[in-house]
C-alpha cells in the first residue's frame, strides 16, 4: 500500500526511529543520472555525454560492523540492495567498509554485479550488523570492489540502501527493511519520506510516519506490482489534457526528476519552452516567469495529485531546468512513469509493506 498526503509546513522533532536526510548539491552529471535510471529500469542506455548541473540527492547515515563504521547512503525505493565501497575501489573522499575491523563480520563471498549507466558495480556479498535509525539488524549486503564510473567519485554519499521489494534484489538478498521486519526489529512495516526543497534536512521515518510532516489524512493506493513501488495511475494530464491513461506510476526516491516515456516528455518540454539537449535534459536561457506554466496532474483512485510550475521547474544556480526527462522502458516491464523527488518533495509518502 502507498499513502500520500500534502507536506506540512511545520518541522518535527526527531524520534528514535527517524533518519535525517541531507541534500547533496554538488555538481552531478545529468547524463550519468539518466543513464543510471535507464540501466535500473532496463531501458536502452544512452552514450552521449552532456554538461553537468547542480542537482540534489538525499542521503542519510547508517553504520555497519562492530565497532560501527559510518556511511552515508541514498535510501532508494527504486532498488532493493544495500551496498557500500570496500577497500579495493580507487576512489577518494568516501568511507569504505573494512571487514577485518569488524568483530561481527561473517564471510559470504558470493559475487554480485549491478549495472549502472556509467558502468558496472562489482563486488562480493558480506554479512554483518547494520544499524538503521538505531536499529541493529544482521543482514547480507554488498561490498563493492569496483565502482561504476566517475559519477560516483564526486558524489557526497558512499552507497545505496535499497528500499524496494525482494523480487528485484540482486542475488536474492533480503532487502534491509524486510530484514528489519523479519527479525522483529520494528512492529509496523511502514516507512515514510519527508524531502525538503529549502536546503534543510529531510527525514526518513522507519516503522511509521511523522504526523508533523503532513496535513489531514492519507490517501491510500494499492501497489499494483511488488518489485518497484509501482502504482496504477488512472490518468496523467498536462495543461488539462490527458497524456496517459492506466499508466505504471513508480514512486522512486532514488530519482531526482520525473521520467516519462520519451515522446511524452518531449511534448511536455516543448510546451514548457525550454531547449532540449541530446539526452533529454531541457534548460532555459532565461528562467520563465512565475505562475506562467501549466500544471501536471496524476489521478489515482479518484484523487488528483497536482504539480505546479514551482514544483517541477528547478533553479540551478543561475539557470532553470525542467523536471521532466524521457525514458523508454520496453515491455513487459514498461512503459513506466517514474515519479521521483520532484513529486516526493510536494507529497509526503508512506510506504506500507503489509497492506
Amino acid at each position: 500500500m502507498f499513502r500520500a498526503m500534502n507536506v506540512a509546513a511545520v518541522a518535527a522533532a526527531a524520534s528514535s526511529l527517524t533518519i535525517p536526510l541531507s541534500k547533496d548539491t554538488s555538481n552531478r552529471n545529468i547524463a550519468g543520472e539518466h543513464a543510471a535510471l535507464c540501466a535500473k529500469y532496463g531501458a536502452e542506455v544512452p552514450s552521449v555525454p552532456i554538461s553537468n548541473f547542480e542537482n540534489a540527492q538525499y542521503y542519510g547515515p547508517i553504520t555497519i560492523g562492530t565497532p560501527p563504521q559510518h556511511f552515508k547512503v541514498i535510501f532508494d525505493t527504486g532498488s532493493s540492495n544495500l551496498w557500500v565501497p570496500g577497500p579495493k575501489p580507487s576512489i577518494v573522499g568516501h568511507n569504505r567498509y573494512h571487514s577485518e575491523a569488524s568483530s561481527t563480520f561473517k564471510a559470504n563471498g558470493t559475487k554480485f554485479a549491478i549495472r549502472y549507466g556509467s558502468g558496472e558495480l562489482e563486488g562480493i556479498i558480506d554479512t554483518d550488523v547494520v544499524s538503521i535509525a538505531g536499529l541493529n539488524v544482521t543482514i547480507n549486503f554488498g561490498e563493492a570492489t569496483k565502482m561504476p564510473g566517475i559519477t560516483w567519485d564526486v558524489a557526497k554519499f558512499d552507497g545505496i540502501c535499497g528500499m524496494g521489494w525482494p523480487s528485484i534484489a540482486v542475488d536474492h538478498v533480503t532487502p534491509p527493511f524486510f530484514s528489519l521486519l523479519a527479525q522483529q526489529k520494528i512492529q509496523t512495516g511502514t516507512f515514510a519520506f519527508y524531502l525538503t526543497s529549502d536546503g534543510t534536512d529531510g527525514e526518513l521515518t522507519i516503522g511509521g510516519s511523522n504526523p508533523a510532516h503532513h496535513d489531514g489524512e492519507f490517501s491510500y493506493v494499492p501497489v499494483s506490482k511488488k518489485g518497484y513501488w509501482e502504482l496504477k495511475g488512472d490518468d496523467v494530464s498536462f495543461n488539462k489534457k490527458s497524456i496517459g491513461t492506466d499508466v505504471k506510476a513508480v514512486m522512486d526516491s532514488g530519482t531526482s526528476l520525473l521520467a516519462f516515456p520519451k515522446k511524452v516528455a518531449k511534448e511536455i518540454n516543448s510546451q514548457l519552452g525550454c531547449q532540449e539537449g541530446v539526452t533529454g535534459e531541457c534548460t532555459y536561457t532565461t528562467c520563465p516567469k512565475d505562475n506562467t506554466l501549466p500544471d501536471l496532474e496524476l489521478t489515482m483512485l479518484g484523487k488528483t495529485y497536482t504539480l505546479q510550475q514551482k514544483d517541477y521547474i528547478m533553479k540551478v544556480q543561475d539557470q532553470c531546468l525542467s523536471g521532466f526527462m524521457g525514458i523508454d522502458v520496453p515491455p513487459p516491464m514498461g512503459p513506466v512513469w517514474i515519479f521521483g523527488d520532484v513529486f516526493m518533495r510536494k507529497y509526503y509518502l508512506e510506504f506500507d509493506v503489509p497492506n
